[in-house]
C-alpha cells in the first residue's frame, strides 16, 4: 500500500520551520539548507512545495500576517462593542512570545520588502487589510489620518517592544495603548 502524503501538512511545516528560523535568526539566516535543518527534511522537499526560497518567504509574512488576523477576528466575536477597538489593537502588539516571533518576522520582512516586490506587494496587502479593519472599527475610510495614526502607535509599540522586550514589557505596552485611546 503507498504511503499517504498530507502535501498541506509539509508545506505548512516548511513555513514554520522558516518562521522559527527568520524570527530567531534573520531572513539571512533562511537559506534553503537551514530551512530543511530545521523542518528535518531534504532541500529537495522544500523545492517540490515552493519553487523557490522567494516563494517560502512570501508564504511565511502572509502566515504571520493571517494567524494575527484570525486572533483578531476571534477577539471581535468575543469583544462588546465598547471594546473591539483595543482588542483589535491589543492582538498586534507583542503581548507573548507567539506575537514576539511574529514582530520579529515582520520586522525582518520591512527592510526587505523595500527592494523586492513580492514582499512588498504582500506587506502592502497586509496593511491595506488591517487599515480597513481599523477603519471599521472608527467608522471612518481607511485612509482617514486618524487611522493612520493608530496604526503608527501600534507599530511604535509594537517596534520598541520587540527591540527591548525587558524594557518594554507587556504591561507597559498596554498602558501606552491604552494612554492613546484615552486621548
Amino acid at each position: 500500500m503507498p504511503k499517504v502524503v498530507d502535501h498541506h501538512e509539509r508545506r505548512s511545516a516548511v513555513v514554520a520551520a522558516t518562521r522559527s528560523v527568520v524570527a530567531a535568526e534573520g531572513i539571512d539566516a533562511a537559506t534553503m539548507r537551514r530551512i530543511a535543518y530545521e523542518a528535518g527534511c531534504t532541500t529537495g522537499r522544500i523545492t517540490h512545495y515552493f519553487t523557490d526560497k522567494q516563494e517560502v518567504l512570501v508564504a511565511v509574512l502572509r502566515e504571520v500576517h493571517l494567524a494575527a488576523a484570525h486572533r483578531m477576528a476571534v477577539r471581535l466575536s468575543e469583544a462588546a462593542p465598547a471594546d473591539r477597538l483595543r482588542c483589535v489593537l491589543e492582538e498586534a502588539l507583542p503581548l507573548d512570545d507567539i506575537r514576539l516571533d511574529e514582530w520579529r518576522v515582520w520586522l525582518a520582512f520591512w527592510g526587505r520588502a523595500a527592494g523586492n516586490a513580492d514582499l512588498e506587494g504582500e506587506q502592502r496587502a497586509r496593511y491595506n487589510d488591517w487599515a480597513s479593519l481599523v477603519a471599521d472599527l472608527l467608522d471612518l475610510r481607511p485612509d482617514d489620518p486618524a487611522v493612520d495614526h493608530l496604526i503608527a502607535t501600534v507599530d511604535g509599540i509594537g517596534l520598541r517592544a520587540t527591540l527591548d522586550p525587558l524594557a518594554f514589557p507587556p504591561h507597559r505596552q498596554l498602558a501606552a495603548l491604552a494612554a492613546r485611546l484615552d486621548v
